[in-house]
């Protein structure tokens, strides 16, 4: 993959380790409005179903993804690509990794929410495959609505 510079960029996936955490918090803050807060990541290495990966870019943690595996249902609770790496093709990676993870734990389907206002997020899931099946309204703490994408696998 190349940078915008036009140098080649090393990206790898990987689980996630505590380690991570507060690295992943910033990249949370960069991203959301109302972000998960340290605890929260915390919590989701407790969950027998959650899984988190990992994006590193040259070394750096440029994102991140959690998956709930529920089978039939994967839940994509959380991802997050720094605005520094945006654009680099992470986010596409850490969609086809979660889906991997997601067919491999026996899930029929993964299921999201975003932001109705969230353009380009809306773009890169029905570019993936994701169709908008629903809409949940005054889900986030705004009031804002959330748009429910599902993807059958």
């Amino acid at each position: 993959m190349q940078s915008r510079q036009g140098e080649s960029l090393s990206i790898k996936l990987r689980e996630a380790s505590f380690l991570d955490i507060p690295r992943m918090v910033k990249i949370e803050k960069k991203v959301f409005k109302k972000p998960w807060g340290f605890d929260a990541f915390f919590g989701e290495f407790f969950k027998s179903f959650s899984k988190i990966l990992v994006a590193e870019v040259d070394g750096k943690l440029a994102g991140f993804a959690v998956l709930w595996i529920l089978p039939p249902e994967a839940y994509l609770a959380n991802i997050a690509v720094d605005p520094e790496f945006q654009g680099l093709g992470i986010g596409t990676r850490l969609l086809e990794a979660v889906e991997e993870m997601a067919k491999d734990s026996g899930a029929n389907y993964i299921i999201l929410e975003v932001r109705v206002s969230n353009k380009a997020a809306i773009r890169l899931y029905e570019k993936f495959g994701f169709e908008p099946v629903g809409l949940r309204k005054g889900m986030y703490f705004d009031g804002e609505d959330g748009l429910v994408m599902e993807k059958l696998l």
